[in-house]
């Protein structure tokens, strides 16, 4: 059921190309602000907004596009540390009550532990170093040396998603250090109707929030630009459309929020199911 709802978003997103007649066809592209402060100035980009729909934040999405209304800021290098998903297993041990079991648990569908004496704890999209303060504060309560030590053991598969213009869209194995090109060529490779200038990658942030860029890979292909080719994170999505998309809030408004559920908690666990 998860791969058919994944498959079935991706493969929908394809239909968000800007179409002849479409009155966002040729609307002129955002600029590419060299200071935020230019762009918390600038206008809100696009000329074809819908009557009764605010026009979306003028902060660049990867220096190009205005952030689409239920994204933040793309922040590099949040996921840059290991962070537990729903699966996984981790040991609990309390250095200083050799008696006390170490105790092994597993990151349950809800998002939580379960520790002995404290009960649920937060661990999915959080890092080892990120459950240990939070169980060591709660185990001061009841300890006088609330020491913790958080040792993941074992781990669930890392997955992303590929869709759009590609030869096999849907799930793919994360295996160790792989840029979205990779990914790409994982999931067949481009079609010949692939807009290789705006491939779109969205990725879990900071609070559980969504973030979204914008990647110029024919730009990498032909250049070699590093910044173009980002490594990805368990269950990013990339998704390639068929042309340039010309409007980001009907976008996100009509394939994302219609189709995937994105939504203020950004709910990852639907993706994260065996």
């Amino acid at each position: 059921m998860r791969r058919f709802l994944v498959i079935a978003a991706l493969t929908l997103l394809s239909a968000c190309a800007a179409r002849e007649g479409d009155p966002c066809v040729g609307a002129p592209p955002c600029p590419v602000y060299k200071t935020p402060e230019e762009a918390a100035r600038a206008p809100a980009c696009g000329s074809c907004q819908p009557a009764g729909v605010p026009a979306a934040p003028a902060t660049p999405v990867a220096g190009q596009y205005p952030i689409p209304r239920g994204f933040q800021p793309w922040a590099e290098g949040f996921q840059d540390q290991l962070r537990f998903v729903v699966g996984d297993e981790l040991k609990v041990t309390l250095p200083f009550y050799p008696d006390e079991e170490d105790q092994t648990t597993a990151v349950a569908p809800d998002g939580n532990i379960y520790v002995g004496l404290i009960g649920s704890v937060k661990a999915v999209n959080r890092t080892a170093g990120e459950v240990e303060a939070d169980l060591k504060s709660r185990y001061s309560r009841y300890l006088r040396f609330p020491d913790v030590g958080v040792v993941p053991t074992s781990f669930s598969n890392r997955l992303v998603f590929v869709g759009g213009e590609v030869d096999k869209p849907g799930a793919l194995p994360l295996r160790g250090p792989t840029g979205v090109l990779e990914a790409v060529f994982e999931a067949g490779g481009f079609k010949d109707t692939a807009y290789m200038k705006n491939v779109i990658l969205i990725r879990r942030g900071p609070n559980n929030l969504p973030m979204m860029r914008f990647l110029d890979l024919k730009s990498f292909a032909q250049d070699g630009t590093p910044t173009e080719n980002t490594l990805l994170r368990p269950f990013d999505i990339i998704f390639v459309p068929k042309s340039p998309i010309a409007k980001v809030n009907q976008f996100v408004e009509q394939y994302i929020e219609g189709v995937i559920p994105f939504n203020q908690s950004f709910n990852y666990l639907i993706f994260q199911q065996s």
